[in-house]
């Protein structure tokens, strides 16, 4: 008993901790350019008559990202590395005018001010016939900025022909959130919009959550190792007779609500380590969670969704725990029901998030379920214990 208390008492003192670390974000609202970084577009083609449309994602990893150079992956149709260079805030040097992703704050502030000569200037894919800049607002999928939008009209040396080329720059990250590609004669029209950005991972919060994971394992591993020892002592104790003095305790739960339950509580452990949502082809998963601490991953998911996540796990796996090994009735059925309340509730967020959800949210929803379908069975088999139990005293005294 007393390790059990030890196991509940930690966790639940962890359970302080997590939202007190709930202050911590683990993620900037505002991108930024910086190594390990990843930019998510949605890109559509639109071909001219009968052509039809296209759509799809690309993303850019930032692979090197200093002052004078900027190194990404682009993977789309195509994987490839693009390159640009810069020279005292200035580009100087791109792969291709169009993948132009990133505008330092010293060529954002010229071009505002409707000094462009830098973009005729520098060594790239396009050849520009005139450009104009303004400031502007504009909305796209990863949000609302205020906007450089810088228009040229330019020769693509990939498509050797003229058109009007728009690039739309976040001013204070300098980020590109939008482009838009019009031929002039023939061709398709290309679109390109920002969808997410992520950040790279920050080291202070490996602390976060390798303290997260241990408080979420901690209980079921400790009812597992206590389970296996129950198993090896009944092997060694099978050819002699049980203590005559060892009494049975009545449980909160009866046998088959308590698998049902059983089985809600290691879903809902399963759902943190499952991905929650999907941008482009990269699955996301919970922030502060064992994947994300192991593969270094970065996610667009609110951390309000993994500590309710976790929190929820814990929960259920303490209500297994009390049910197992203390007499206590009413408290581990209160501990489920908190627990499968905050299953649905991080389900809840993530939809509310506009965020795709993936396999974690339904999985966690049907742990829910679960959790309430048993102690449903459980209430529902106590009552009916009592009726019959008042129906057999009233024999007794006829």
């Amino acid at each position: 008993m007393k390790k059990e208390g030890i196991t509940l008492a930690a966790s639940l003192l962890t359970l302080t901790i997590l939202a007190f670390s709930a202050t911590f974000p683990a993620q900037a609202d505002q991108p930024l350019m910086e190594e390990g970084a990843t930019l998510y577009y949605k890109w559509a083609r639109i071909g001219q008559g009968a052509g039809g449309t296209q759509t799809g994602d690309a993303t850019f990893k930032i692979l090197v990202a200093n002052q004078t150079t900027i190194v990404a992956r682009a993977t789309g149709t195509t994987t490839m590395d693009i390159t640009i260079k810069y020279q005292d805030g200035i580009p100087t040097y791109a792969d291709y005018l169009e993948a132009l992703i990133y505008l330092p704050q010293t060529c954002i502030t010229q071009s505002l001010q409707g000094n462009l000569n830098w973009i005729t200037k520098m060594e790239t894919s396009a050849t520009i016939a005139n450009e104009t800049a303004q400031p502007q607002q504009f909305t796209v999928e990863a949000g609302t900025f205020q906007s450089l939008n810088i228009t040229l009209h330019a020769l693509l040396k990939g498509t050797w022909q003229y058109g009007n080329l728009t690039l739309i720059y976040d001013i204070n990250s300098g980020i590109l959130i939008y482009e838009q590609w019009i031929p002039e004669e023939y061709g398709d029209i290309i679109i390109q919009s920002l969808s997410a950005a992520t950040q790279a991972p920050k080291p202070q919060n490996v602390a976060l959550s390798v303290i997260l994971t241990a408080a979420t394992f901690a209980t079921p591993t400790a009812v597992a190792i206590r389970k296996a020892n129950e198993t090896l002592r009944k092997r060694k104790l099978r050819n002699r007779q049980t203590p005559a003095g060892e009494a049975k305790i009545e449980r909160a739960f009866p046998k088959k609500p308590f698998y049902i339950i059983l089985t809600g509580a290691t879903l809902n452990l399963a759902s943190t380590l499952l991905p929650w949502s999907q941008l482009a082809e990269t699955q996301m998963y919970l922030p502060l969670s064992l994947q994300t601490t192991l593969t270094a991953q970065t996610t667009l998911i609110p951390t309000t969704i993994s500590l309710t996540t976790h929190t929820a796990a814990i929960l259920a796996w303490i209500a297994i725990a009390t049910s197992l090994y203390t007499k206590m009735k009413r408290t581990p059925q209160i501990t489920a029901l908190i627990s499968s309340a905050l299953a649905f509730t991080s389900a809840a967020m993530l939809v509310q998030s506009g965020l795709t959800p993936s396999w974690g949210a339904p999985i966690i929803t049907i742990s829910g379920i679960l959790t309430i379908l048993g102690l449903t069975a459980t209430n529902v088999k106590i009552e009916i214990t009592k009726e019959k139990e008042e129906h057999e005293d009233a024999a007794k005294q006829i």
